[in-house]
């Protein structure tokens, strides 16, 4: 995804060209493994050339990047991580070739977000005012602990499906799915006026300037994002949603955080179960960690080093399972807790 993972240079196509190349290798990929959902990423339809081809493979336990690159002749393999270039022998020379590990669950998704350039980068930023997560795998929600906000606890899915995403944001959905298949996005103006239809947008959130280091870095470097930074120059500011995006770590941000999580909640209410069972289980595991830990049976003992480790080992084991050595630890006063340590330490061999 880039078009220079390879040793060698990869040639750039026009698009005619391009558009034969893609077809003989989907139809490649699709003839050798047939149970198997592959799919090529769409581009602007007046795109003049490409320096590379992206393809989603669905994922699966025998999913195995070599067999694609040998049913294709690879002449180089990358490997990066779900990503897989490989240099594609054409008559011009040698052309980038990605493959992308997919799951079946977010293979909509994902061809969806790829698509259309930096169009799902773009739309993520608003989705990143909120707290919220757009990505391949869907929309996400990255929950932290709530007495400890570096501390993320699970990146939980609002939803996987891209209309309903879209529409969370502030699109108007059915638009892009009509202009997506009627190949309406010609260009990147088309692609920029839909990223800015949204009434969360504010020209702010997408300056490099305001954005962490680590995006910035990343952003900078994009040819399509600093094309979109120029396009907004050039546009009037009155024509422009101007959201009014509230100041990090500010009480009034934290609202506006907030009443997108409960609008989520109401939407989607497999979401809501899930946030509120991560919270209940960070809450479980550390009222647990307050009644059980080497610290307090130390206290409780007079224990140390080796012995204590055999001891905290003993105790977790004279339990049926791990249920019930939890809810015991859980439900438990301090006086039931020290009685279990005690009598587990006079039980203990003789060392």
């Amino acid at each position: 995804m880039g078009g220079n993972a390879l040793k060698a240079e990869s040639v750039r196509l026009p698009a005619a060209r391009y558009r034969e190349v893609e077809h003989e290798a989907v139809t490649t990929l699709q003839r050798h493994f047939p149970f198997r959902r592959i799919e090529a990423i769409i581009a602007y339809a007046d795109k003049a050339d490409f320096g590379d081809l992206d393809i989603l493979i669905e994922a699966g336990d025998d999913y195995d990047a070599a067999q694609f690159a040998t049913a294709l002749q690879a002449t180089e393999i990358v490997l990066n991580g779900d990503v897989t270039s490989i240099g594609l022998a054409i008559a011009e020379g040698v052309f980038q070739l990605d493959l992308i590990r997919t799951e079946a669950a977010s293979f909509d998704f994902a061809s969806r977000y790829f698509g259309y350039n930096d169009f799902g980068n773009l739309i993520g930023r608003i989705a990143h005012k909120f707290g919220a997560k757009f990505g391949h795998l869907g929309l996400l929600y990255p929950l932290r602990a709530p007495d400890d906000k570096d501390h993320l606890l699970a990146e939980l899915c609002i939803t996987r499906d891209f209309s309903e995403a879209l529409k969370l944001l502030g699109y108007d959905a059915p638009l892009y799915e009509s202009m997506r298949v009627s190949r309406q996005f010609k260009n990147l103006q088309d692609i920029f006026r839909y990223v800015v239809s949204s009434p969360y947008v504010n020209r702010e959130i997408y300056l490099l300037d305001n954005r962490n280091h680590k995006a910035r870095i990343r952003d900078a470097k994009r040819a399509t994002y600093n094309a979109f930074l120029l396009w907004l120059d050039e546009q009037d500011e009155i024509t422009l949603p101007a959201y009014p995006w509230a100041v990090a770590g500010t009480a009034a941000r934290d609202e506006q955080k907030q009443d997108f999580l409960e609008a989520t909640f109401i939407l989607f209410p497999d979401f809501k179960q899930a946030y509120d069972q991560a919270l209940e289980k960070y809450a479980r595991k550390k009222r647990l960690k307050q009644q059980f830990n080497g610290e307090l049976a130390a206290d409780i003992t007079g224990l140390s080093g080796k012995r204590l480790g055999e001891l905290m080992a003993q105790v977790r084991h004279s339990f049926i399972d791990e249920t019930s050595f939890e809810n015991f630890f859980l439900e438990a006063d301090s006086d039931t807790v020290k009685a279990r340590f005690l009598m587990e330490a006079a039980a203990l061999p003789s060392s």
